[in-house]
């Protein structure tokens, strides 16, 4: 005659098994990648690479400058780092735009204002601008988009933060000047301090007005990439999930 488990018996297994699955579910659940922190980190990563490979050529630009064509001009087409940042980078679709959104740049503009690194305002800033003024720009073959906040600030360009006024003479900065009563600047003093500008740069990784906010970038003329805050949070995410 065969013994049969008691009702007793299968519960106390069932009770085993549900303690075990309840100890290993969050841990499989935590070792498992996230698949929006791994598109962050490979867009990251792209962000870098072609940055790099952009300021280096003497195809889209000079003097290792992203504010200066091949022949030494300023750039000036709005869209132009758009179309060389698409041309190197992996892109399934392309729609760069001019589109203005007319906002105060005033504290993202330079490297130095009045001798104070304004790197921080730019991180507190961008993340905003790039959630509030979302576009889909570039957009690679694994989904990732990247687009600019306001195409019309070029690298290079100067700007006066105390006057909010831009000047025809990239990359020199004006100490102090007088304006006439017709807007005309007079008498300005010339400094040897370059004007770096930040141009405010986004990546989404899951889609435009989608589950997670854009990420924000300011990137420098000379090629420097800083990071805005919701990027710092995430790089920190994927270093500690061992993405």
């Amino acid at each position: 005659m065969k013994k049969a488990f008691t009702l007793a018996e299968i519960m106390i297994v069932l009770t085993v098994i549900g303690v075990i699955t309840a100890i290993l579910l969050p841990v499989a659940i935590n070792s498992s990648p996230d698949e929006n922190v791994m598109k962050f980190k490979k867009g990251n990563n792209t962000l870098g690479t072609v940055i790099r490979e952009l300021v280096n050529s003497d195809k889209y630009y000079a003097n290792g400058s992203l504010s200066r064509m091949p022949n030494g001009d300023f750039v000036s087409s709005p869209t132009y780092f758009c179309e060389t940042f698409a041309d190197i980078s992996n892109t399934k679709k392309i729609n760069c735009t001019d589109e203005d959104e007319g906002i105060d740049y005033a504290h993202l503009h330079l490297t130095l204002v009045n001798g104070v690194d304004n790197t921080n305002d730019m991180k507190k800033y961008a993340d905003s601008y790039c959630k509030n003024y979302q576009k889909e720009e570039i957009t690679l073959s694994d989904g990732i988009i990247y687009y600019e906040v306001s195409p019309y600030h070029h690298f290079g360009s100067e700007y006066k933060d105390s006057g909010a006024r831009l000047f025809d003479n990239p990359g020199v900065w004006n100490d102090s000047m007088e304006i006439d009563e017709n807007g005309n600047v007079i008498n300005a003093s010339v400094s040897s301090s370059f004007d770096l500008i930040y141009k405010v740069f986004c990546m989404d990784v899951d889609g435009i007005n989608k589950g997670e906010d854009p990420f924000g970038y300011g990137i420098r003329a000379d090629g420097k990439i800083f990071t805005g805050a919701r990027a710092d949070e995430w790089m920190n995410k994927s270093m500690q999930k061992g993405d």
